[in-house]
């Protein structure tokens, strides 16, 4: 047993003398870790934006797979990843009814200006 713990100390510091230490270990700050979360939100706001059926449809009536577009996505750097989850961010939440509000307005509007002028 003596043998052996001899041994296994003489291992230990012969590897101490011969092998580097070379770990280095630094801190990561929030703003790096704020970044990396917010880059990797925006990406996974690009591809399901790309996933969705609507949008999905629209891209093969225009020719592009969703497949091949989801490898696109994947594909974009991160620069452009955020420019266009910026401008995902910027569309309107609903359907575009500015139109009809406006011709309601107008009809209203007339129905108010012709009944005071009777």
């Amino acid at each position: 047993m003596k043998f052996f713990s001899r041994l296994v100390c003489r291992l230990l510091i012969a590897s101490i003398a011969l092998l580097p230490f070379s770990v280095q270990a630094g801190m990561i700050g929030t703003d790096q870790v704020v970044a990396s979360a917010a880059a990797q939100a925006n990406r996974d706001k690009v591809r399901d934006f790309v996933a969705r059926a609507d949008v999905a449809k629209q891209l093969e009536t225009l020719g592009l797979s969703a497949t091949n577009a989801q490898e696109r996505v994947n594909a974009m750097t991160q620069e452009e990843v955020n420019k266009v989850a910026g401008k995902i961010d910027a569309l309107p939440a609903g359907a575009d009814n500015d139109g009809w509000w406006w011709a309601a307005g107008v009809i209203v509007v007339a129905l108010i200006i012709w009944y005071f002028w009777k």
